[in-house]
């Protein structure tokens, strides 16, 4: 299908009373994802009296970042409102469509009982897309991402935009006009207790896998790291075959697995070997790697020794290691964490506090312990030129945390508008698709030399003095 862009804003149809809705998109006209996110606990209220099922599909523009580096973000916002203008259409009056983040849209299909149904929806959807957009002397081609998550009377809130998320994950690494589908009989087969003897086995079979997405300075320009991000590559998970797996779908039963803490180091090893190779090839003595934490892990008696073990088995500096807390999972214990995790600052290891202003990662816990760097969840930048508000809040956050000695990552960067934002307000190292998806290895050892460029291009040359200059300590 091919769209010639002749009008801006969106209509919006849905099954619930919209024309009512207070929080609106300010690119497109539609609802945004804090109305989505009521739709969504009103669905499930619904779905736990009734029994009635829905389906909650993801649709990404995934070659935006490609677009906005390309033509101009002006096109890139044109590119959306085309598709917040197909998707209205295509849904019609048969669900609800909202802005979610970024570069993606969400629609809520109410009466989808089964997985064929609910891929013959997303192969509508996708086919009322367009495949390019024209805009004045440009034809912009349009790659476009779908995932699908049905509901069920078990889930949460929160459980069904992770799943959701991670289906469209898989669907981005997918060619063009690719759709990944996920019910309730494939949620079930990820339960801790069905994935507790299959997790080891995963590990002892070499099924996990580290993808690399890279840190850069918005002050300087410059590659400064990587964050390693798990994988599993479960040959027998998916309904054709193999699947990959992100972190949130097995990470409760990784907790109660044996496996916990050697796949942690494993982890360690491979994110420094590889940041060890990186670094002397590029010549960039402060290249870091930054890894996520379980409280599982960091509550282990081994877990220094395997930290200080890897540091000193790679021959890397302690403050080339950067650990990622994550306040949800770990602010609640965060009392009987931090004295371990602040032996290992004492080493030179920087500690980081990861969905900063969300959840449990409240300003509360900057009072309570001494993180070296704190990240902006993606929920909180994908706002950014949106809305005034987000604007504000992170301002504040960046702020806070630069007075209280912290530098400050910001994830999930998709756009240059977002990335121009955040070097206006102070923010000192970013990462997400605009600069480079997360990666295998082998690929980034491919294009190491394009990501040292992309961060010159999209860096900010500024005289003003940044955290992110200085080591981690």
């Amino acid at each position: 299908m091919v769209f010639r862009r002749t009008s801006t804003g969106a209509s919006q149809t849905a099954e619930t009373d919209n024309s009512a809705a207070q929080n609106l998109d300010g690119l497109t006209g539609l609802p945004d994802r804090w109305q989505l996110e009521q739709w969504v606990t009103t669905s499930l209220d619904r779905c736990r009296r009734t029994g009635d099922r829905f389906g909650m599909f993801l649709v990404s523009v995934a070659n935006l970042s490609e677009i906005n580096n390309g033509y101009g973000s002006a096109v890139g916002d044109e590119v959306l409102q085309v598709i917040a203008e197909s998707l209205s259409a295509a849904v019609g009056q048969k669900g609800s469509i909202a802005r979610y983040l970024g570069s993606e849209f969400a629609v809520i299909w109410p009466g989808l009982f089964g997985v064929e149904e609910a891929r013959r929806t997303a192969s509508d959807l996708v086919s009322m897309l367009p495949l390019q957009v024209t805009f004045e002397n440009f034809v912009v081609p349009v790659h476009v991402a779908v995932a699908g998550q049905l509901s069920d009377h078990e889930t949460n809130e929160r459980r069904l935009l992770v799943d959701v998320e991670a289906a469209l994950a898989e669907a981005r690494l997918q060619s063009a006009g690719h759709f990944v589908i996920r019910d309730q009989t494939q949620s079930a087969q990820r339960q801790p207790e069905v994935l507790a003897v299959r997790l080891q086995r995963a590990f002892e079979n070499d099924e996990f896998q580290l993808y690399y997405q890279p840190i850069v300075s918005l002050n300087g320009g410059t590659l400064v790291g990587f964050e390693a991000v798990l994988r599993w590559l479960a040959p027998d998970a998916g309904p054709s075959g193999a699947e990959l797996i992100s972190p949130g779908v097995f990470l409760d039963a990784l907790r109660a697995s044996p496996i916990v803490v050697p796949l942690h180091a494993w982890v360690l090893r491979e994110t420094l070997r590889h940041v060890s190779l990186w670094n002397r090839r590029l010549k960039l003595p402060s290249l870091f790697g930054a890894t996520n934490l379980d409280p599982t892990f960091v509550r282990d008696s081994r877990f220094i020794e395997v930290v200080m073990g890897a540091v000193h088995e790679l021959g890397v500096r302690p403050s080339q290691v950067l650990l990622d807390v994550n306040g949800d999972t770990a602010g609640p214990d965060i009392n009987l964490l931090w004295p371990a995790l602040q032996i290992l600052k004492g080493e030179g290891v920087g500690i980081a506090l990861e969905d900063f202003g969300v959840g449990f990662g409240s300003p509360d816990l900057l009072r309570r312990c001494r993180f070296d760097v704190i990240r902006l969840p993606r929920v909180l930048v994908g706002g950014l030129g949106l809305a005034e508000e987000d604007r504000v809040i992170v301002g504040n956050l960046i702020r806070m945390a630069h007075d209280l000695g912290c530098a400050v990552i910001a994830e999930g960067v998709e756009t240059p508008q977002q990335a121009e934002i955040l070097q206006e307000l102070g923010c000192d190292l970013a990462q997400g698709f605009l600069f480079a998806r997360p990666a295998p290895a082998a690929e980034v050892d491919r294009d190491l030399e394009n990501y040292v460029r992309a961060a010159k291009d999209l860096g900010a040359n500024t005289a003003r003095p940044s955290l992110a200059d200085r080591p981690l300590p």
